[in-house]
Order: structure tokens, then C-alpha cells, then sequence
């Protein structure tokens, strides 16, 4: 395909072509739900290329593998194929892992590193702060290791955090500190330190970050609003006095402040990037103008934002279904029975009911079950988070990289060798005494023979089986094959069977341990038969909670789809329900409480942006919450859009349309019933 301007600019609206045509210099594309915004990035990196960029001097950057996949493959659709191999099109994390692979030895890691799996992240800091005693009143590993993450994303260090000052800060602080030691002893990192060692290989060594300014002349950055801030950092440092870098997003649709997210690094863009172009894409092709109109109306009573105002040609549609339900299992039951009611051409898949928080999936589960409404559930546990595939990987991670004690000590005694936990705690003691990895300690014959007999044949036959697998690993390849032999070699999948009862679920683990050993085959087989380990144990790692998300829900699945509003984001369905819109559900408590209410309208923003033809808002009278039964009042929310875009209905009967004053006198009145303070 020729990259002329005619086939780059086509359809596009004028807006759309604006950002297309400006090419030079800092841009901020303003994109709102709905508005084409991948569209507008594929026909800018080929507008690019059709000036005389080389492909080899662009970089796209977005949040999931999925997406970066489907840029490549839609950029490849409109230039030459060959064209667009050369494009690096990549997440944060892939882009600063390639870095590291071959730099990070000048920050006194070994290019071998391996990067660690959330559990093995909380069971350090367990480890860690059992270690230092600080495990009394306050201790909570995910809420450390949070807030550990936090600070990493806030470019942060262990001092930081222990002068801050609020309560348990010394403590996290500390944890933190040696929780950053032993990953480095064992030479692990994690997703966090992909960024930060990226981030500080640029500045204390300049001359690595002149050679990635040399490479990659233009930047882009899709949902710029997601970005915390060093991902920012990064983008500065990489854009040098150049400055060439779009940041695509939409600062309305910025909901992962809780994971660090910085939405002041969309708002204060022209402060970063001084002189840049400010584009808006306001055209939605995706839902009706009643539906853009209402999530207008409430976004616009948020303050931190840039002005935008959703427009289509959609028509107006049907107007939003309010519906008051007695109960969450009334409020359940009516769901389900609109969607019997509604879905007579078997086209389930059009629908979507969306939630807050994800304990209200499971009366909606329940009910859906026993009504047989075909149903899937996003963001269930995957089949990689099943105990026995962690602990397949975890043998494959240990190959890979002998100094990872966690992976060892997950593994160590699956299946059981005799190995009990008295001999665990002398073999991490005495790795603290000499200062070397446990598998280390595994060499010592002298140490061994401290032990009782079977557990040291268990620990040598364990060494030995997996000397001998890094032994075969070390070629490409077989990766299948190789994997087999070595969990023969450590008695795993004939083991399965001692270690889970009844005789059935040891079946069924045994076949997905096996289904496991078929992904290795596929993975090996995509790569001409001549993949790494540590290729494919990259692949896993680099996978994150979206790209589980979008395996379990493909076009094939007929079925109507549950699932958190924060999940739904970049998705769309025809038919779309909000349940539990209520207060201190929806905007949530906890919110609230923190002072983050605009970002949880930001998402009920997002939540009503899925919806292409219709809205349907369900909340319930009362909820049970904690074992109680509490009286609810209806969300805010629901009083920020305006006169003649709802109606007001309950699952009985759908009443006649009411104006917006009608609505808000019936909510008055239920307010009305209750104290402030409940």
C-alpha cells in the first residue's frame, strides 16, 4: 500500500485530521470516550512515515499487550507491512524491560534478572517485616506492598516514605528499604522497578539515555491519562530538548488514582511540554446523544478537568432507565429477568451490567445462574493463578534463575520430599548466615548432613533435577519437552495426586498442569521452535490483569458480561447496566472518606460511556453490608443530569416518562427519610 495522504486522511473528521497533520512538537490530544483516538494514532504514525520518518525512530506506548498488538496490526493494515515491523510499538514495562536486558548490568544487577510475581512480592515483605519485627497491630502485606508500589510510582524512596509521618510511615518505610535488598540479592525486580531502574540507569548514566534519544526521534503515548509519574519522568528524559511527543488521553476518563496514577500530568501538560498544540476529539461514534448528554452533564460538575462536550450522530435515542429496587437480590432479579424479557434474538453478548465493587457480583452470579442466563464473569481468577500452574512456573522461574528464593521456597516441598518446615527455617537461616542464595546453601554436603536423611535425599534430588534442567533450558527450543522431562525428574505432575484429595480434583489439576505444558508448545511454536525460557517466562510476567481479562471474553462468547466498572474501561456493549447506584456504594465510602469524589464520578463517567443505545441504572432501597441490613439513599449521581433524559421506574412496571423535577422531588423525599449522618 502507498502511503499517500488521501488513503491517511479518508474519513477522518476535521478534528481527527488536525491531530493527524501536526506532526513537529509537543502535543496534548485531548480524546474523549468514544471519539477514535486509535484511529487518529495509526494515521499519525503513517502520516509520519509518509514525511520521511523512519519507522525505526518511532515510539508507541500504551498500557496493555493487547493494545500495542492491535496498534501494530492496524498501523500494518495501512503502510507497508514491512514498514510497520520496524515501528517500536510496546507497553511502559516491555519497552524498559529491553533496556534493562541489556543495560541494567551498570546498576549492579545481572542481565539474567527475573521479575517477580505479585505473591512473591507479598511474601517478601511477610518475610520482611517478620525479620524486622514490625508485624504487631497495623501490619497488612497488600496494603504495604501497595503502598510500597505507590511510592515507587511516585519516584519515592525508603527515606521518603519514612519522613512523611503519618502513621506506620517508619515502619513501611523500613520494610520497604529491605524489601528492596533482598530483590536485589536475589536478583529480581518488579513491575514498578522495570520503570524506576529505567529511570535511574538514564540519569546516573547519560550516555545510555543519548543512545534511546538517538533511536527514537518521536513519541507517542496513548491513554496518557493512566500515566503516573515516572512514567512521566521517563517520557521527559527520552523526549530531550526535542520535545517530540503526543500524549493521547482524556483526563475524564483518569480512574486509577488509587494505583498512581497522576491526573496532573494530563492537566499540567503545557507546564511539562511548554508551546504544545492542545487538540480536541469531541465527535463520539459510539452511543447515543442522551446517553453522551447525561455523562456530560455529570462530568462538568467536576473542577480538575479540561472542557470537553461529547457530541454524536447517533440520534438521541432511548432515554436512561432509572430503576429503584427493594433489595440487592431484587434489584438482581430484575436484571435478569429485563434481560429474559429483552433478548429475543439470542444475542446475550450485547449486554453488559457493570458494578462499584466487586462483592456485588455474587448475588448477581447466583441469580443468574439459577435463571440460566448465559453469563461470564470478568476478572474471575485465570487459569494462570491456579495453584498448580504457579507452582509450575515457579519450578521454570528457579531454572531460570537460581537466586530466586521465593520461587524456591514455593516450590522446595511440592510434591512433598520430606522437606517440613523445620528444615525450611534452617535452610533460610543459614542463607542469612552466609549471605548466599538458598539454592547455594542446597551445595553444602556439610550443612546436608546436618539434616534428618529424607529431607536431605528430598533437597539433593531436588538440586539435582533442576541442575539438570538449566542444563537442558540453556539451548532454545523443546520448551515443552524440556519442561516435561524436568517435572518428571521432580516427581510434579504424578505427584498431584498426593497432594490434593479427592482423586477428581487431582485429575483435574493434573489436566491443566498438562494444558499448561501445551502453552509452552504454542509459545515455542510462534517462535519457529526456537524460544527461550526466559522468552516465555517474560511473556507471563509482562501479562497484566487487563490481557487475563480480555483471554476470558472474546467475540465467540455469547453471554452477557459482568464485571467491575473498572474493568469495563475501553470496552463497549449496545445495552448496559449500572447496578448499585447508591450512596457510599456508588460514589463509594472509602472515596469519600479519602476526598476522591471527582475521580469516582470520573467513573461512573466511564461507566455510563460503555453504553451505546441504552442505560439502564438500578439501585436498591436497602443492601445488606457486613452480615447487616442498612437503608440506602439513591447516589448523587443520579441528580447531576439534567430535565428529560430518565425515567423512573421499579421492577414492577416501567411508570411513565417523569421529567428530571419529578425525579429529583421523589429522591428528595427518600432523603428526606434519613439522618446526614447515615
Amino acid at each position: 500500500m502507498t502511503l499517500d495522504s488521501p488513503s491517511i486522511l479518508a474519513g477522518l473528521n476535521p478534528e481527527q485530521r488536525k491531530a493527524v497533520e501536526t506532526l513537529e512538537g509537543p502535543v496534548l490530544l485531548l480524546a474523549g470516550a468514544g471519539t477514535g483516538k486509535t484511529r487518529v494514532i495509526i494515521c499519525r504514525i503513517a502520516n509520519l512515515i509518509r514525511h520521511g520518518v523512519p519507522p525505526s525512530q518511532i515510539l508507541a506506548v500504551t498500557f496493555t499487550n493487547k493494545a500495542a498488538k492491535e496498534m501494530r496490526s492496524r498501523v500494518a493494515d495501512l503502510i507497508e507491512p514491512s514498514l510497520a515491523e520496524k515501528l517500536t510499538v510496546s507497553t511502559f514495562h516491555s519497552f524498559c524491560l529491553q533496556i534493562l536486558r541489556h543495560q541494567i548490568h551498570k546498576l549492579g544487577y545481572n542481565r539474567n534478572f527475573s521479575i517477580a510475581a505479585e505473591g512473591y512480592q507479598k511474601g517478601l515483605v511477610r518475610e520482611v517485616a517478620t525479620e524486622l519485627g514490625v508485624t504487631g497491630t497495623g501490619f497488612n502485606a497488600d496494603e504495604w506492598l501497595s503502598a510500597i508500589s505507590r511510592a515507587k510510582a511516585a519516584l519515592e524512596s525508603p527515606s521518603d516514605v519514612m519522613a512523611k509521618g503519618y502513621p506506620l510511615s517508619d515502619k513501611i518505610g523500613r520494610v520497604f528499604a529491605r524489601y528492596q535488598e533482598r530483590m536485589r540479592q536475589m536478583n529480581l525486580v518488579d513491575f514498578d522497578d522495570l520503570l524506576g531502574l529505567t529511570v535511574r540507569l538514564w540519569e546516573e548514566h547519560p550516555e545510555a539515555l543519548e543512545f534511546c534519544r538517538g533511536v527514537y526521534h518521536y513519541l507517542m503515548i496513548d491513554e496518557y491519562q493512566d500515566t503516573n509519574s515516572v512514567q512521566l519522568h521517563l517520557m521527559r528524559l527520552l523526549a530531550g530538548s526535542r520535545g517530540n511527543i503526543c500524549a493521547v488521553g482524556d483526563d475524564d476518563q483518569s480512574i486509577y488514582g488509587w494505583r498512581g496514577a497522576n491526573l496532573g500530568n494530563i492537566l499540567d501538560f503545557e507546564t511539562y511540554f511548554p508551546h504544545a498544540a492542545v487538540l480536541r476529539l469531541e465527535h463520539n461514534y459510539r452511543s447515543t446523544n442522551t446517553i453522551l448528554n447525561a455523562a456530560n452533564e455529570l462530568i462538568a460538575h467536576n473542577r480538575s478537568r479540561h472542557d470537553k462536550h461529547l457530541w454524536s450522530q447517533q440520534g438521541e435515542g432511548e432515554k436512561i432507565l432509572m430503576v429503584r429496587c427493594a433489595d440487592e437480590r431484587d434489584e438482581a432479579e430484575f436484571i435478569a429477568n429485563y434481560l429474559l424479557d429483552r433478548v429475543t434474538d439470542g444475542q446475550w453478548k450485547r449486554h453488559a451490567v457493570l458494578f462499584r465493587a466487586g462483592h456485588q457480583a455474587r448475588v448477581l452470579e447466583e441469580t443468574f445462574r439459577r435463571k440460566r442466563v448465559p453469563h461470564i464473569l470478568v476478572g474471575a481468577n485465570s487459569f494462570y493463578e491456579r495453584r498448580e500452574i504457579l507452582d509450575a512456573l515457579g519450578f521454570l522461574q528457579l531454572v531460570a534463575n537460581p537466586k530466586n528464593d521465593m520461587a524456591l521456597l514455593r516450590v522446595l516441598n511440592v510434591p512433598p520430599r520430606g522437606i517440613g518446615d523445620g528444615t525450611q527455617e534452617k535452610l533460610v537461616e543459614q542463607g542469612r548466615i552466609i549471605g548466599q542464595p538458598l539454592f547455594q546453601v542446597l551445595s553444602d554436603d556439610d550443612w546436608l548432613k546436618t539434616l534428618p536423611g529424607s529431607a536431605a535425599a528430598g533437597l539433593r534430588q531436588f538440586r539435582m533435577a533442576l541442575i539438570h534442567g538449566a542444563e537442558r533450558f540453556a539451548t532454545p527450543g523443546d520448551l515443552c519437552k524440556k519442561a516435561e522431562t524436568l517435572f518428571a525428574d521432580l516427581d510434579y505432575i504424578d505427584g498431584l495426586g498426593r497432594m490434593y484429595k479427592p482423586r477428581e480434583d487431582a485429575l483435574q489439576r493434573k489436566e491443566n498442569v498438562l494444558e499448561f505444558l501445551g502453552s509452552l508448545d504454542e509459545f515455542d511454536g510462534k517462535r519457529g521452535h526456537q524460544a527461550t525460557l526466559e522468552e516465555f517466562l517474560e511473556q507471563m510476567a509482562l501479562e497484566d490483569a487487563r490481557d487475563r481479562q480480555d483471554r476470558r471474553r472474546n467475540d465467540s462468547d455469547n453471554s452477557v458480561t459482568l464485571m467491575t466498572v473498572h474493568a469495563s474501561k475501553g470496552l463497549e456493549f449496545p445495552v448496559v447496566f449500572v447496578a448499585g447506584m447508591e450512596q457510599k456504594l456508588f460514589p463509594h465510602q472509602m472515596a469519600l472518606d479519602e476526598g476522591n469524589e471527582e475521580e469516582e464520578r470520573r467513573l461512573c463517567y466511564v461507566a455510563f460511556t460503555r453504553a451505546k443505545e441504552q442505560l439502564i441504572l438500578t439501585y436498591a432501597d436497602k443492601r445488606r453490608v457486613q452480615n447487616e441490613t442498612v437503608r440506602r439513599l439513591p447516589s448523587r449521581f443520579l441528580n447531576e443530569f439534567s430535565e428529560g433524559l430518565a425515567v423512573l421506574s421499579t421492577p414492577a412496571k416501567v411508570l411513565k416518562p417523569a421529567s428530571l423535577n419529578d425525579i429529583r422531588g421523589y429522591l428528595d423525599s427518600l432523603r428526606a427519610q434519613f439522618k446526614p449522618s447515615q
